[in-house]
């Protein structure tokens, strides 16, 4: 039952990387393309089986597979003075095998800890968009959970400032004047700078 649950997130999380990068190119070649119901139900399909997946994993209990061992009265003796022989190497393993997995554990934690430090906030959104006949530009922006946008105009001036959420739900502003803007993602310790443009009608 585990490894369904588990296949089921696999799958789920696979399904909501391909419709996010097709959904992505497709605002890069288009930002003004409306975004559809379905789409939406989509996502938070695959969201909800994914988490599904998740939650089942840890919740289902794993497959036992070992049979309970078999008492032979007859054999009792015989297996005792095999332990007592094998005692002394079993020791010497151990304390071997100790050494080795705490020399691993530190090498591993060393090996995160460099890895977690190179880490650098992940942003996705059009960094060029034109005005449409409404005068209108709406931007997405995409983060993980809890990230949050400043957008500041030209001259240094916050235009607006856009919460995270713990969802990490992509997040949208409607520019109404072009220019150049700058925006900067801010999520923990994480901070990520990116320049956007916003063309005037038909440019």
């Amino acid at each position: 039952m585990k490894k369904l649950f588990i296949l089921l997130m696999i799958l789920a999380a696979i399904c909501f990387i391909g419709v996010w990068i097709y959904q992505t190119q497709r605002l890069k070649k288009n930002a003004q393309a409306p975004i559809g119901k379905g789409q939406v139900v989509m996502n938070w399909g695959l969201i909800i089986l994914f988490v599904i997946g998740l939650v089942g994993a840890f919740v289902a209990p794993g497959d036992k597979t070992s049979a309970p061992a078999e008492h032979h009265p007859a054999n009792e003796h015989a297996t005792k003075v095999s332990k007592a022989q094998s005692s002394s190497e079993s020791t010497a393993a151990a304390s071997s095998s100790s050494q080795a997995a705490s020399s691993s554990s530190a090498s591993s934690s060393s090996s995160s800890a460099s890895s977690s430090s190179s880490s650098q906030l992940q942003v996705d959104f059009p960094t060029d968009v034109s005005l449409n006949k409404t005068g209108d530009a709406t931007v997405s922006f995409k983060a993980p959970a809890n990230t949050q946008f400043e957008i500041k105009d030209s001259n240094n001036n916050v235009v607006t400032t856009l919460n995270g959420n713990a969802q990490g739900a992509d997040q949208t502003y409607n520019f109404k004047k072009p220019g150049k803007y700058h925006v900067t993602a801010h999520n923990g310790d994480q901070t990520i700078d990116k320049d956007l443009t916003v063309r005037g009608i038909g440019q």
